[in-house]
């Protein structure tokens, strides 16, 4: 069976708090591993007690970050396009020490950032540019950076595998692959298990959550034709479930939650998806 995480900031209120407090309750309530993030840069991170709590429960540990202006890998300018590959290194670094096998999230261009232009592709050759020379660190370090594929109205980068294909053919580095998210796909993709069954080996990480960004098995999306695709690719990476379900604290409110995507009880829920996600898809 495929191992299962959650993404940390299901229960964080606010993303300077303290993610290593949050690891008991993603044990609690059965997952695998958690997804942290370097959301206040990598520099942030207490390595040696975030590995002492991982290893106390026996958690696995995926690393992500992203992108801001100051480190934008697409901007015309060299020296914060620099800036982006000396962060992204760091990133890198600060995973292996923690035992993540992946730098995902999105590496390639700011969130939510979109050029005043009508020509895009510079900004994607700059960055592509820079990826290449970022997944020769990260294969030296044994890490995977993986792209993560948004929907149309939270990059301009590329929205369907079929563009993140290309994307990766440009950077041509075995390091370097595509990261899915359920929720994105649904808006984006056509057929979702095709999708899985396009992106092949290239699929390097994957995120589970409903098509109304809810927990797994709370929406439309066909959960048993996702487990004959990532059967049929032979995906042996993990899932973890993604959601930003309050929309009364900062996490929920950056992603614009604005409505209680769980109930009351949010431990019970939680646990009802993990079950869900392990009876249907792992």
């Amino acid at each position: 069976m495929r191992k299962i995480g959650i993404e940390i900031f299901y229960w964080i209120e606010r993303w300077a708090d303290d993610q290593i407090a949050y690891f008991p309750r993603a044990r609690d309530c059965g997952f695998d591993s958690v997804e942290i993030s370097f959301v206040s840069g990598p520099e942030t991170i207490d390595i040696p007690r975030m590995r002492a709590e991982l290893d106390r429960l026996g958690l696995g540990v995926f690393c992500s970050t992203g992108l801001s202006l100051q480190t934008d890998i697409t901007s015309p300018d060299d020296r914060v396009r620099a800036a982006g590959i000396q962060y992204l290194r760091r990133c890198l670094e600060t995973a292996q020490q923690l035992g993540s096998p992946i730098l995902g999230g999105v590496t390639y261009a700011p969130w939510l950032q979109f050029p005043q232009t009508d020509d895009l592709r510079p900004y994607r050759d700059r960055s592509a540019a820079a990826l290449k020379e970022i997944a020769r660190i990260a294969g030296d370090l044994g890490i995977t950076l993986t792209l993560e594929i948004l929907n149309r109205f939270e990059t301009f980068m590329f929205n369907t595998v079929t563009e993140g294909l290309s994307f990766l053919h440009q950077i041509d580095q075995p390091a370097v692959k595509l990261q899915l998210d359920t929720y994105h796909m649904n808006m984006e993709e056509d057929n979702l298990s095709a999708a899985i069954r396009q992106a092949g080996s290239q699929l390097g990480h994957f995120h589970c959550a409903a098509s109304n960004r809810k927990l797994p098995g709370r929406g439309h999306i066909n959960w048993n034709a996702i487990k004959t695709a990532l059967d049929a690719v032979n995906y042996q990476g993990a899932m973890v479930i993604e959601t930003f379900p309050n929309p009364n604290v900062e996490t929920g409110r950056t992603v614009n939650t604005w409505r209680p995507l769980v109930g009351e009880d949010m431990d019970a829920d939680v646990k009802e998806a993990l079950a869900f996600l392990r009876e249907t898809v792992a």
